[in-house]
């Protein structure tokens, strides 16, 4: 009866003792983060909290998110509060919610992303959770204020994915 108690006990403790070593050893390195540079402005999915520091080191000073409310509370999602690190950082943090049928795409927030990239001399982090939205965002952009052909500015985002266009493929 003894040793059917201190087999399992023993297993018990020695994955304790595994789960306290795995606790000892250093996190993985996140991924860098996957962008897209075009002028001033950089194209991505959602930063990391040291996404943010390494990027104002590098000359960005604002971010312009297009992720809902809905999606930056998920700290699944998102580990930290972007909008509160991005103002303790100083960038000019603007959120246009783009998603669903709540917050489908629309002229405004183009022209608040055009307004940010005005008041501003640096350049200016545009993202979304992958990366599709702020590409399509800067498409509307590049074709509105920059005078490209709507496959010209998508072509200029293929490393994003955004091109060719999945009827393409």
């Amino acid at each position: 009866m003894m040793f059917r108690l201190a087999a399992p006990l023993g297993l018990l403790l020695a994955l304790g003792q595994a789960t306290a070593l795995a606790a000892d050893a250093p996190a993985p390195a996140p991924a860098p983060l996957k962008t897209v540079e075009r002028d001033r402005i950089i194209i991505a999915g959602q930063p990391g909290a040291l996404d943010l520091e390494q990027l104002r080191q590098q000359g960005v000073v604002g971010v312009f998110n297009l992720r809902t409310d809905t999606e930056m509370a998920d700290r699944a999602q998102v580990p930290y509060d972007e909008a509160t690190l991005a103002q303790e950082l100083g960038y000019d943090y603007v959120q246009e919610p783009v998603g669903g049928t709540d917050h489908p795409f629309r002229p405004e927030v183009l022209a608040a992303f055009k307004a940010q990239l005005d008041r501003s001399e640096g350049k200016i982090l545009l993202h979304c959770a992958t990366g599709g939205r702020a590409g399509l965002l800067y498409a509307a952009y590049a074709v509105k204020y920059l005078g490209q052909q709507p496959d010209e500015a998508m072509r200029s985002l293929e490393s994003l994915g955004g091109w060719p266009l999945p009827l393409e493929r």
